[in-house]
C-alpha cells in the first residue's frame, strides 16, 4: 500500500519532467507557436523531438533546441500572453538575449561553443541557440516589470538590415534563403536638379555569401529658357558579390565585388567599372564600426585607370525603433572635377520586416580656379554640396 502511495504522489513530478509531447500533426505544419514556462513564445516549423530536445526550425534554416519540460503549450496561432509572465520584485540586474526576429530571451549565459549558445533562464530551466541569431545582450532593470505580447506597442524591433549603410555595405551579409530590397530617392546635385532613384536587389545563397543588383535611372530637369525640361539620362546597373566570414563574437571581414558595364542613352554615358574592395566590422550587427579599403578600375580610361578610396561607417541602436547610420567615402585621388569625400548622416526607423531611412549625403568636390587660362594664384577651394536621401528597405517573406 505504501508503494502505491509513493508512486501516486510522485506520478505528477514524473509528468511534468517529461513535458510535452509533440504530434505527427505537429511536425507536418510549416509554422507553430510554442508557448514557454516563462510567457516567451517560439515560431517555427517543429523538425523532431529527441528524448528530452525538441528541435525548430526558424527563419533561414536557423535551428533552435529547446526543453520539452519548458513547452507549455504548442497551436497554430499566437497565444495570448501567459499569466507565467509577469515577474515581480526584479531589482537585480538582468541579462537580456535579443534575438534577430526582435524575440528576447532573460537569463543566465552558462556556455557557447561554434554551433550553440546556452542560456538559463530565471526559472532555472535552460535554452539553446544558434550564435547567428543573437543580436545583441543587454543589461536592465525592472520592478514589477510585466512581460509584453508580441506585436505589443513596447516592442524592440531589430535592425534587419544591418547589412547596409546609407550607400555602402558593412560586413555583415543577408540572411541565408532571403531577397533584400532597398529603394532610395536623392537630389544628387540641387544645383541643376539631377534626380536618382537607385534600386538595390541583394541575396543570401549561403551564410557567407550573397548576390545582388544595382539598378540605378538618372533624371535630370533642369530649367531651359523659362521652362522645364526633364531628360531620362540612362539606367546604370550595377551587379555585386560580396563574402564575409566571423572572426570571434565582435570581428567580421568581408571582400565586396562589383562590376558595372558601359551603358549609353542619348548623349550620356556612364563608363564600365570594376570594383574591389576589403571590409572589416567590428561589433555586433545592431552597433558596429566598419573599416573598408578598396579600389575601382576603369577599362576605357588609359589616363585615368583606377581609383582609390578608403570608407568609415557607424550604425548604432539608439532606440527600440530608431538606429544611426553614418557612411563615409574618402577618394585618395580623386579625378579631375570629382569629389574628394561623400559624406552621410541618416536614422533608420526600424520596424519588423522593413525600415526607413532619412539623411543627409554631403558631396565636397574640390573647384579648380583659373586666371587667363591659368591657375589662379590663390589656389583652389572647396565646395560642399547638402543631398537630401529617403530610402525604404524591405526584406520578403513570412518572417
Amino acid at each position: 500500500m505504501k508503494t502505491v502511495l509513493i508512486l501516486l504522489l510522485l506520478s505528477p513530478t514524473i509528468l511534468l519532467a517529461q513535458g510535452i509531447k509533440i504530434s505527427p500533426e505537429d511536425t507536418y505544419r510549416k509554422q507553430s507557436y510554442l508557448l514557454m514556462r516563462d510567457g516567451s513564445v517560439l515560431r517555427g516549423q517543429i523538425v523532431r523531438q529527441d528524448s528530452s530536445i525538441i528541435t525548430v526550425r526558424r527563419r533561414g534554416d536557423n535551428l533552435s533546441f529547446v526543453e520539452s519540460d519548458q513547452v507549455v503549450s504548442i497551436s497554430t496561432d499566437r497565444p495570448g500572453t501567459s499569466a507565467s509572465s509577469v515577474q515581480t520584485g526584479l531589482t537585480t540586474p538582468a541579462t537580456v538575449f535579443v534575438l534577430r526576429d526582435s524575440s528576447r530571451v532573460e537569463g543566465k549565459y552558462v556556455r557557447r561553443d561554434s554551433t550553440m549558445i546556452t542560456v538559463r533562464k530565471r526559472n532555472g530551466q535552460l535554452t539553446y541557440f544558434e550564435p547567428e541569431l543573437l543580436m545583441r545582450v543587454d543589461t536592465v532593470y525592472a520592478q514589477g516589470a510585466t512581460a509584453m505580447p508580441s506585436g505589443s506597442m513596447n516592442d524592440t524591433f531589430a535592425n534587419r538590415f544591418s547589412p547596409w549603410l546609407v550607400m555602402g555595405q558593412t560586413a555583415y551579409n543577408p540572411e541565408k534563403g532571403r531577397l533584400y530590397y532597398r529603394g532610395t530617392f536623392i537630389v544628387l546635385t540641387p544645383s541643376d536638379a539631377t534626380f536618382s532613384q537607385m534600386n538595390e536587389f541583394a541575396y543570401g545563397l549561403t551564410r557567407n555569401w550573397s548576390v545582388g543588383m544595382n539598378i540605378q535611372p538618372r533624371i535630370n530637369d533642369r530649367n531651359v529658357f523659362g521652362g522645364n525640361e526633364r531628360n531620362f539620362l540612362s539606367v546604370n546597373t550595377l551587379f555585386f558579390s560580396k563574402l564575409t566570414f566571423s572572426i570571434g563574437d565582435q570581428f567580421r571581414f568581408g571582400i565586396n565585388a562589383g562590376y558595372q558595364p558601359r551603358q549609353q542613352r542619348n548623349n550620356f554615358f556612364s563608363v564600365q567599372q570594376v570594383t574591389l574592395q576589403g571590409l572589416m566590422t567590428f561589433g555586433n550587427s545592431q552597433r558596429n564600426v566598419t573599416l573598408g579599403y578598396g579600389r575601382r578600375f576603369f577599362p576605357d580610361y588609359a589616363t585615368f585607370p583606377k581609383l582609390t578610396f578608403i570608407t568609415a561607417g557607424v550604425m548604432h541602436k539608439i532606440a527600440r525603433h530608431l538606429t544611426f547610420l553614418s557612411d563615409n567615402m574618402f577618394y585618395l585621388n580623386p579625378s579631375f572635377g570629382g569629389s574628394s569625400a561623400d559624406l552621410s548622416v541618416a536614422f533608420r526607423i526600424d520596424r519588423r520586416r522593413h525600415a526607413f531611412d532619412l539623411g543627409t549625403l554631403i558631396q565636397v568636390q574640390p573647384r579648380y580656379l583659373y586666371y587667363g587660362g591659368f591657375p589662379a594664384p590663390n589656389g583652389n577651394e572647396t565646395r560642399a554640396y547638402f543631398s537630401p536621401y529617403i530610402a525604404y528597405n524591405l526584406v520578403f517573406g513570412r518572417n
